[in-house]
C-alpha cells in the first residue's frame, strides 16, 4: 500500500521516471518518514504488549493498526489518482466508496433525490424529538 501510496503521488504531480522531472526530494522523504513512524509504533507496541504477556493481544492491535494504515493509504493513493486522472470517473466511484461516501458514488441524478429524502427524514426526526420534549 505504501509503493501504491507513493506511485500515486508521482502520477498526481506529473513525475517522468524516466528523466526524473518534477520528483520533488522532500515530498519522498515525508513519505518515507511515514513509513518510519508506522514501522516504530509497530515495534513499540509489540514490544511492550508482549513484554506485558499479552502475546495474542499484541497480534490483533498490530494487525488492527495496520489495517488502518493501509485504509488510510489507499484512500491517499485513490485521490492522488484523481488529480492524476481527473476525466477517468471509475477512479471517482472508487474513491467515494473507499471513503464510504455512497451517495457521491451514486449517479449525478440519485444524489439530490438522496439529499431531498434526508432531509426530509431528519426534519421528521427533529419534531419528533420536539415534541416529546414539549410533552
Amino acid at each position: 500500500m505504501f509503493a501504491f501510496n507513493i506511485w500515486a503521488g508521482m502520477r498526481a504531480d506529473g513525475v517522468s521516471v524516466r528523466h526524473c522531472k518534477n520528483f520533488r526530494f522532500s515530498k519522498f522523504k515525508n513519505a518515507l518518514a511515514e513509513l518510519l513512524l508506522y514501522v516504530t509504533i509497530i515495534h513499540v507496541i509489540y514490544s511492550v504488549m508482549l513484554q506485558c504477556g499479552d502475546n495474542e493481544a499484541a497480534k490483533i492491535v498490530i494487525k488492527s493498526l495496520t489495517y488502518v494504515f493501509m485504509y488510510v493509504y489507499l484512500q491517499n493513493a485513490f485521490r492522488n489518482l484523481i488529480k492524476a486522472y481527473p476525466t477517468k470517473v471509475a477512479l471517482r466511484i472508487i474513491y467515494h466508496v473507499i471513503r464510504l461516501e455512497f451517495t457521491r458514488a451514486l449517479p449525478g441524478y440519485w444524489q439530490p433525490i438522496i439529499e431531498r429524502y434526508q432531509r426530509e427524514h431528519d426534519s421528521d426526526i427533529i419534531n419528533d424529538k420536539e415534541k416529546e420534549g414539549e410533552q
